[in-house]
């Protein structure tokens, strides 16, 4: 796999209309360094505006994947994004004059096609993969559908779908490395059922969408009485007799199983947003935009957590993710106040696990108490704050620079004494965290038994004040 960032080597262009709306729109792609990433800038607006290709940017999933922010909308991006991302063009901004790029054909191929006539050219930047070394799930059990990630050298795609459709029916592909994008995959359409069609059509929606840019399935029996308003619809211009399940108007299917294949395109489009490519192997089962968006969010809160790891954590373990040498290079506590011996998960922005091994040798059981070691409970709230405190990895470019301050405790129960040869199991969620301020959860347990929680306010300031 290619390691160096690449680009375009000159700007270009091509137009058409957008399918939603059936207006006239121009992309024009121009080159962009390193590390820019991919970003949209609508030219058709006054002030230029410009919408990063960033999962936190996904507003709407229903027929497309739209990016927003604020008023500025760009429609149906994933034919563009995984046109970038089978080519590994990692930088490049996208001029678009209007607020979706043109839907050509309803593929990918349009935009392959001019982006290699532009020319790809490496950066001397070094690109950053996710590298995927443990198995990532999403499960929707009411829809059926399942995607997992496992650990694997290249890029790979299993993909399977399950249509009530005779014609479609259950369809199958993989794709082996994404060198395969280009001839296998970036020309397989768009597709959806006539029903499906039909209604979109007479709402006034998919203006720009015909036969020639969307494979249309018949899913039910069509009157010769029919033909004239479908004619009107779609411009069919094949009357013959169209049993269900047929494609619509007789168009030739470019490959046997082209939706599915089209399925991987929109998955791939999807991925783009992570903003890295990935080494793994995803597979999917009858699955969509919405759930390509969630199991991208896991790949993205797993990738976040990866990083924190390997930046503080020598050796990579399975078991944990920070043993005592590496949160001595993330905490400021020393002997004998640090208080947390292990981080044994993570999930950045969101909760964080500890744990505390409780021993005789504590300093603070010569007084607390002579004849009755008690760990005081004092201690333990310090505890859950401290392994709160990594909460914040991920919330400053040095944490190791930072020092966090209880401003306030509330809802603090004491619920059972804690012990030499104890094992305390800390639990730390967020509940709030804006700038330096934040809040958070703390529960400590001792096997099953919960023996502490509080809730606790604090700040973030730099050490040097």
């Amino acid at each position: 796999m290619l390691e160096k960032q690449q680009t375009i080597r000159e700007e270009v262009s091509i137009s058409g209309i957008g399918l939603h709306t059936g207006n006239q729109t121009k992309l024009t792609f121009k080159p962009a360094v390193e590390n820019h990433g991919v970003k949209f800038l609508r030219s058709d607006l006054p002030e230029r505006p410009t919408i990063n290709a960033d999962l936190d940017n996904v507003i709407e999933l229903s027929r497309g994947t739209t990016l927003g922010a604020g008023d500025v909308h760009v429609h149906t991006v994933e034919h563009v994004l995984a046109a970038l991302y089978g080519l590994q063009i990692d930088n490049v901004l996208v001029e678009i004059e209007g607020n979706e790029p043109p839907v050509i054909d309803g593929s990918s191929a349009g935009f392959v096609e001019v982006l290699k006539s532009a020319g790809i050219v490496q950066q001397s930047a070094p690109r950053e993969y996710v590298e995927v070394e443990r198995t990532i799930v999403y499960h929707d059990a009411e829809n059926a559908i399942d995607i997992v990630i496992v650990p694997s050298p290249v890029f790979r795609i299993t993909y399977m779908i399950d249509y009530p459709n005779s014609y479609i029916g259950t369809q199958y592909t993989a794709m082996y490395d994404i060198s395969e994008f280009e001839t296998e995959y970036a020309s397989a359409r768009t597709f959806c059922m006539l029903s499906e069609a039909e209604k979109l059509k007479e709402m006034g929606l998919v203006k720009g969408g015909t036969l020639d840019t969307a494979v249309v399935f018949v899913d039910r029996e069509l009157q010769e009485n029919e033909f004239e308003h479908l004619k009107e619809l779609f411009g069919l211009q094949n009357t013959e007799v169209m049993r269900d399940g047929g494609v619509l108007d007789n168009r030739e299917l470019r490959y046997e199983n082209e939706p599915v294949r089209h399925k991987v395109l929109d998955l791939i489009g999807d991925l783009a947003l992570l903003g890295n490519p990935i080494k793994g192997h995803v597979m999917a089962a009858r699955a969509g935009h919405a759930s390509h968006f969630e199991i991208t969010k896991k790949v993205r809160e797993y990738f976040k957590a990866q990083k924190l790891t390997k930046k503080y954590q020598t050796t990579l373990q399975k078991d944990y993710v920070f043993d005592i040498d590496a949160i001595h290079k993330i905490m400021p506590h020393r002997f004998p106040f640090l208080m947390v011996d292990r981080i044994i998960e993570m999930k950045p922005g969101e909760f964080v696990s500890g744990i505390k091994n409780v021993t005789i040798n504590e300093p603070f059981f010569q007084g607390h108490f002579p004849n009755r070691p008690i760990m005081p409970g004092v201690m333990i709230v310090e505890a859950m704050g401290q392994v709160g405190g990594v909460l914040l990895l991920n919330s400053f470019d040095n944490p190791e620079s930072k020092l966090v301050f209880f401003t306030g405790l509330d809802e603090v129960k004491f619920r059972k004494p804690v012990v030499p040869g104890d094992q305390l199991f800390i639990r730390v969620e967020k509940v709030f965290f804006r700038r330096n301020i934040c809040k958070v959860k703390g529960t400590a347990f001792v096997g099953d038994t919960l023996v502490a929680e509080a809730t606790m306010g604090a700040v973030v300031v730099d050490k040097e004040q």
